[in-house]
């Protein structure tokens, strides 16, 4: 029944709509219509059939061969899609590789190297179709890309993303200065393949809005590869078609140098984005390891967002970010995989990894005397629901969407993903094997334990199915 206008789920719903606070629906229903691609209502402890339960929302009697009954099983729950905030498309073609280097070194060595291979337009066509697949196997519903400096090559990626069926932000990098000469472009070319690759991922999509899954994102590669001509023409550019924008900010120390070497007018790094209107409510920057005091203030004051990206912070050295203090500041915090500065397309790691860059932060501080939590700071670990929520509704807020997606309540796209716990070869122990699960005195315990277990063992053999706006990408 796979062709029925709505469809409902029955089983265990999960979501973390707010910092820190859990929510558990052991026996539930939601429905899905398919035609909008949006939740119609959820209820729980339903006494209604799937078809009673569907009209019931909708507010009208509905045909009971117009809705299909989608039952979960016991080791199975129901949750929102995995939201990555940032990576990068073209660099799975050195995954793994290079993380004995600093960042700069690293970019100069492997990076640039890699990147300027999409010239071929053939190449993005065979590449980009595994990439995106292997993205979705892991349960990312939503992603931020950076693609490369090749008009085609990025109309290949987003053409990708639109038929494989997965939401995202892809952007056409730009970088006319301190790049090598094989991979670099002038500032009129850049500006000018940018609109034009606005104006074709646009074109391409006949949808009304709310159905339209790729968006382009205005992207200069960081502060050091653009010219103030370039940054100037690409905030007029995000202003006028209103779109979002990303790019790296104090990732870095020799980074932070290299940029205010290039301005060094400036006050800050973050402030040279602001200058040009690229940091504002619609903005990712992502990392922030070593942002000032003044550089939070400026991103709170501009309500630009921050990409978390533990594994690329580990793997190049970067340091530590401090996201307890942003997300105290009201910044908005989201996960990203930073492929391939990280070394995984895996947002689960992404959750692992802040716990661990969380916690190391704080034994950081209780074994140097001199070191304490910087105001608004805190040495509260990251529990997993924490963790959970930045990868859902967190990473939601940070893409500006967290009115239509990030947690699972009527009226929201429906972007889910379906865990099976159970699953073949599945890393996480079943509930008879795991004591503290099995004598749990309330169902709602067990399934925090489980969720738990969720976060810290699980991967992509756990996703059992991908949805994005209502419909089924991707199925084990």
């Amino acid at each position: 029944m796979a062709s029925a206008q709505y469809a409902v789920f029955l089983g265990c719903i999960v979501d973390t709509p707010v910092m820190g606070q859990l929510r558990v629906r052991t026996n539930s229903a939601l429905g899905v219509d398919r035609s909008t691609g949006r939740i119609i209502g959820v209820t729980e402890q339903p006494e209604l059939s799937s078809a009673e339960l569907v009209s019931a929302w909708v507010g009208r009697i509905v045909a009971s061969e117009a809705v299909e009954a989608v039952s979960l099983t016991a080791d199975q729950f129901l949750m929102p899609g995995l939201i990555d905030t940032h990576t990068h498309a073209p660099q799975f073609a050195f995954l793994g590789i290079g993380h004995d280097l600093p960042l700069m070194d690293w970019l100069n060595k492997y990076t640039f190297k890699h990147e300027s291979e999409f010239k071929d337009a053939d190449l993005a066509r065979s590449f980009y179709k595994d990439v995106i697949a292997r993205i979705v196997r892991n349960g990312v519903t939503f992603a931020a890309y950076y693609g490369t400096i090749h008009l085609e090559s990025n109309r290949v990626l987003a053409q990708t993303i639109r038929q494989i069926g997965q939401r995202a932000y892809v952007g056409k990098v730009c970088m006319d200065a301190n790049s090598p000469a094989y991979y670099s472009e002038s500032t009129e070319d850049s500006l000018r393949d940018t609109e034009e690759f606005i104006g074709q991922v646009l074109g391409d999509q006949v949808d009304e809005e709310q159905k339209r899954l790729v968006t382009p994102i205005i992207t200069p590669r960081f502060v050091p590869t653009c010219s103030h001509e370039c940054l100037e023409g690409l905030g007029a550019l995000a202003e006028k078609y209103q779109l979002p924008v990303q790019s790296h900010l104090c990732e870095n120390p020799s980074e932070i140098e290299f940029a205010r070497s290039c301005f060094p007018d400036s006050p800050s790094y973050a402030h040279i984005y602001h200058k040009y209107g690229l940091l504002n409510s619609r903005t990712i920057m992502a990392h922030c390891v070593h942002l000032s005091d003044s550089e939070i203030a400026l991103m709170r004051e501009s309500k630009a967002s921050i990409s978390h990206c533990p594994n690329s912070n580990f793997s190049l050295g970067s340091g530590i970010a401090d996201i307890r203090r942003f997300i105290s500041e009201g910044i908005p915090v989201g996960l990203g995989t930073d492929v391939g500065g990280g070394y995984t397309p895996s947002i689960l790691d992404a959750m692992r990894m802040a716990a661990a860059a969380n916690r190391a932060l704080i034994a950081f501080r209780r074994d140097s005397s001199d070191s304490q939590p910087a105001q608004g700071s805190s040495d509260k670990p990251l529990e997993a629901a924490e963790a959970l929520f930045l990868a859902t509704q967190g990473g939601a807020r940070v893409m500006g969407m967290d009115e239509q997606l990030g947690s699972l309540d009527a009226n929201k796209l429906f972007d889910a993903i379906v865990v099976d716990m159970n699953a073949p070869n599945s890393p996480v122990p079943p509930v008879d094997a795991t004591p503290a699960v099995r004598d749990a005195e309330r169902p709602d315990e067990a399934w925090r334990l489980r969720l738990e277990q969720f976060v810290f063992l699980a991967d992509d053999r756990n996703i059992s199915r991908v949805y994005v706006n209502g419909r089924l990408i991707h199925s084990t």
